[in-house]
C-alpha cells in the first residue's frame, strides 16, 4: 500500500488530541528505505522530540509500510536550513512552521493545500487564519499556542516581605515590588530587556496601544497609548533595580534569573520546559504569574493588528505553531 504525505498528516491530526502543525511541501527529501516509504519530520525543539516520536510510532504501528525520522534543528539554525532546503527543492516531508514565516513559503507555492485535512470546527478562527496563505487557503494544521508570563523568584519576594504577584497586579505594583526587593536583597527587581514579544509589546497592548493598525497601513508608535507604554518600559531601566542593555548584551535574562541575579522577568512558555530541566536546583524557588496590567489603559484603543493572538489583556500569545507536510 502506498501512503502519501497528505494521508499521513491527516491520520496524525486525527490521532492527536492537541492541534498539530502540519505543512505540506510539494517537493521534499522523502524516499524509500527497505521497501518502506521513508518520511522526514523536521522540528526545532529537542524537548518535544520524544513526544513527536511517540506520535509517529503510533502511526507507523498501524502503517508498517511507512517509516518516519524525526529530525531536530535548533531554532537559531532552523530557518536557515529550511530556506536552503526550499531553494534546493529538498523540503522535509513534514515540518513545524511559525506564523511569522508561513507566508514566505505559502505564497511562493512551496506548501500543499491542507484544506481537506483540517477539522476546522476544532480550531479557533485565529488559529486557522494563522495557518493560511495570503489567498485564504489553509496550508497547515494548527499545532499549539504559546503564552508569556511573569516569572518570579519566591525567595526574593519572601525576603523583602512582598506578596507574590496575582491578577490584581498593575505596573505600579511591579515597580514597587522591584524597589523593595532591591533594597532588601541587593538583587535586581524586574529585568526589562529590549525585546518585542517578551518585552514592550505586552505593555503596549495593555495600555490600549498597538503596533500596526487593522489594514496594516499605519504603525502605532505615535499613538498616545503606545507612546505611554514605550516610555514606561524604557524608563524602567533608569532605576538601579533594573539592568541596562549593556548587561543584557552579555547575560540573557533567563540566565540572569535562574542564576538568582534578579527577581522577575517575562518568559515564554516555549522556554520554560528547557529551563526547568537545566536548572533543577531552582525547583520550588520560582513560579509564574499573569502579567501586571496597565493601571489606566485607554478606554478605546484603535482597532489594531496584534503581532500574535491574545487571550486576555494581561497575556500575550505569540504566534501559533503549525506543522507542514
Amino acid at each position: 500500500m502506498k501512503i502519501s504525505r497528505r494521508q499521513f498528516v491527516k491520520a496524525m491530526a486525527a490521532m492527536s488530541a492537541a492541534s498539530m502543525l502540519a505543512a505540506c511541501g510539494g517537493n521534499s527529501g522523502s524516499g524509500s528505505s527497505g521497501g518502506k516509504k521513508a518520511l522526514t519530520f523536521q522540528i526545532w525543539d529537542v524537548a518535544q522530540k520524544e513526544g513527536m516520536e511517540a506520535m509517529c510510532a503510533a502511526y507507523t504501528q498501524q502503517h508498517p509500510e511507512v517509516s518516519i525520522e524525526v529530525q531536530v534543528t535548533s531554532w537559531n539554525e532552523y530557518w536557515t536550513k529550511l530556506e536552503a532546503a526550499a531553494t534546493s527543492n529538498q523540503m522535509p516531508d513534514i515540518f513545524w512552521m511559525h506564523t511569522n514565516e508561513i507566508l514566505k513559503y505559502a505564497d511562493n507555492g512551496m506548501l500543499a493545500d491542507c484544506s481537506d485535512i483540517v477539522e476546522k470546527d476544532k480550531f479557533s478562527e485565529i488559529s486557522l487564519s494563522n495557518a493560511m496563505g495570503s489567498n485564504g487557503t489553509l496550508y497547515a494544521v494548527p499545532k499549539d499556542k504559546d503564552t508569556v508570563g511573569l516569572v518570579y523568584n519566591k525567595e526574593m519576594f519572601d525576603a523583602a516581605g512582598v506578596a507574590y504577584p496575582d491578577e490584581s497586579w498593575t505596573w505600579d505594583d511591579l515597580v514597587s515590588a522591584s524597589e523593595k526587593i532591591y533594597a532588601a536583597t541587593g538583587k535586581y527587581g524586574y529585568m526589562a530587556y529590549a525585546d518585542d514579544q517578551l518585552g514592550y509589546w505586552n505593555f503596549v497592548y495593555q495600555a490600549g496601544g498597538y503596533i500596526l493598525n487593522e489594514d496594516k497601513t499605519k504603525a502605532g508608535f505615535t499613538q498616545p497609548a503606545t507612546e505611554k507604554a514605550m516610555k514606561f518600559y524604557i524608563g524602567l531601566q533608569q532605576n538601579d533595580w533594573c539592568p541596562d542593555q549593556t548587561y543584557f548584551a552579555e547575560t540573557a535574562p533567563g540566565n540572569a534569573f535562574f542564576s538568582e541575579q534578579g527577581a522577575m522577568f517575562l518568559e515564554g512558555t516555549w522556554n520554560l520546559l528547557y529551563e526547568m530541566k537545566n536548572y533543577p536546583e531552582m525547583q520550588g524557588k520560582w513560579d509564574v504569574a499573569v502579567l501586571p496590567k496597565s493601571p489606566n489603559p485607554a478606554r478605546k484603543a484603535e482597532t489594531a493588528v496584534r503581532p500574535s493572538p491574545t487571550v486576555c489583556a494581561t497575556l500575550l500569545l505569540p504566534a501559533t505553531r503549525i506543522w507542514i507536510p
